[in-house]
């Protein structure tokens, strides 16, 4: 027979058989398979969840970053203009 510390199944009986299944159940070592199954499904889903959110955060990072670089040289052109009728208004005020 298999020892568990030491001990064999024949020298704890039943009544000590019984009570170390109730402590492992206790001690969150021995819980059903079906539970089991369903918290490692649910965590699965969770992973899953928090991988479509990177996705999309990762997606919306890029077109930001896509949008802002588009952006750039219109800003530099609208400066320039503006920057252009400022010195026409002073020269035309002198």
């Amino acid at each position: 027979m298999e020892s568990l510390a030491g001990l064999s199944a024949a020298d704890l009986g039943a009544t000590g058989l019984l009570a170390l299944a109730v402590l492992l159940i206790m001690f969150g070592r021995l819980i059903p398979r079906g539970f089991h199954r369903a918290m490692v499904e649910d965590k699965d889903r969770q992973l899953a969840e928090k991988d479509r959110r990177i996705e999309a955060l990762e997606a919306l990072a890029s077109e930001s970053a896509q949008q802002v670089s588009t952006l750039i040289p219109k800003i530099e052109l609208s400066l320039h203009i503006a920057e252009v009728i400022k010195r026409l208004g002073e020269e035309a005020g002198t």
